[in-house]
């Protein structure tokens, strides 16, 4: 009878234990954390604005840690600049239009599970581009010799990047967890290797159509493009 007794309170605890919910977290053997935030997988909507230009995505969770985004960014604008001082004798104007695109394929890694801190990786399909058009502001004077400005020249050029950029970064927001609306943020870069320049010149600025190189050396810190993103996501 003892042993009996014995045996049917083994079988009730294993009983009780194969009941517990596996995934609960144990906390010194007997304890148990709060439970895990709801996880909804699927798609969700990204809206973002930052160093990349205005930026649409889709995103979808392959499980709770892991996530996957598709994203498009452009912007566009366009300035004027002068070289030198209005006092100088050569003075070039310069029409620059600067374009950002990109497309980018991004892998989101979500180390703590009651956290929307992230890790990313991925690449960027790069079309951004600076093209530049300039040409003296006014008449030139050498050795009491006045050329005009035709006669001076212009110079008309375009810096562009490698295509594929692979990019890391650090990231907060997981659309995936808790509510369906969700603030993002993404703080990182991409690699774009130093920008191509070519362009070419007339007139009297014509010698200075083999300074490509040169100046494709002073723009070579523009490899490492920084892309800092806020945003806002929403759950399907």
């Amino acid at each position: 009878m003892k042993y009996r007794y014995l045996i049917l309170l083994l079988a009730t605890s294993l009983s009780a234990y194969c009941q517990t919910d596996p995934t609960s977290d144990q906390v010194s053997g007997s304890k148990t954390s709060s439970p895990l935030p709801p996880y909804r997988p699927g798609f969700a909507v990204m809206l973002s604005a930052g160093s990349a230009g205005g930026g649409v995505a889709v995103g979808y969770s392959i499980n709770r840690q892991l996530a996957a985004r598709l994203g498009f960014n452009m912007f566009n604008y366009s300035g004027t600049l002068k070289s030198g001082k209005d006092s100088d004798n050569l003075q070039i104007g310069f029409d620059y239009k600067l374009k950002l695109q990109t497309t980018n394929l991004l892998l989101d890694f979500y180390p703590f599970k009651r956290s929307g801190f992230r890790v990313t990786g991925g690449a960027f399909y790069n079309l951004n581009q600076i093209s530049f058009f300039g040409k003296p502001v006014k008449d030139v004077t050498f050795n009491d010799v006045t050329f005009t400005v035709d006669e001076v020249g212009t110079l008309d050029g375009k810096a562009t990047f490698n295509k594929i950029a692979p990019y890391i970064g650090l990231g907060f927001g997981n659309p995936y967890t808790r509510g369906r609306l969700k603030f993002m943020a993404d703080v990182g870069f991409f690699y774009q290797q130093s920008p191509t320049i070519s362009f070419t010149t007339t007139g009297m600025l014509t010698p200075s159509s083999d300074q490509g190189p040169i100046i494709q050396k002073n723009l070579s810190p523009l490899k490492y493009y920084p892309i800092v993103t806020l945003g806002a996501s929403y759950k399907l």
